[in-house]
């Protein structure tokens, strides 16, 4: 009996061990994107020149482009486009936590505020 015990003891700690981590949960660029700066395309873009080596000229260049292209647009609308886009990029990220992956979009959200002046 005390055998059977530990072992399923033992099944059920090396189940948990090997719980995949929950996906990020990305925004739709159709939803946030509107069609004035490009939609969901330009969203595609920008997550890759987002991948790149030097995200924060990417960043400074996306909101210039944005504010270009449709003048309406505010802080937190151009900020939750970056994010769309910045957002698969964390995704693919390897051995993340749900915790790691939370703190890198607050980390890249102060950025793009920042960058914004906001």
């Amino acid at each position: 009996m005390k055998m059977l015990i530990f072992v399923a003891g033992l099944v059920l700690l090396l189940a948990g061990c090997g719980q995949a981590r929950t996906a990020v949960q990305c925004p739709d660029p159709a939803d946030v994107a509107p069609p004035s700066i490009g939609g969901a395309s330009y969203v595609a873009g920008l997550t890759m020149r987002l991948a790149g080596p030097d995200r924060e000229n990417s960043i400074s260049e996306a909101i210039a482009a944005m504010r270009r292209a449709d003048a309406a647009l505010d802080a937190s609308e151009i900020t939750d486009i970056l994010i769309a886009a910045d957002c698969p990029n964390v995704a693919v990220l390897p051995g993340g936590s749900e915790d790691a992956d939370d703190a890198r979009i607050a980390a890249f959200r102060a950025q793009v505020d920042a960058l914004l002046g906001d």
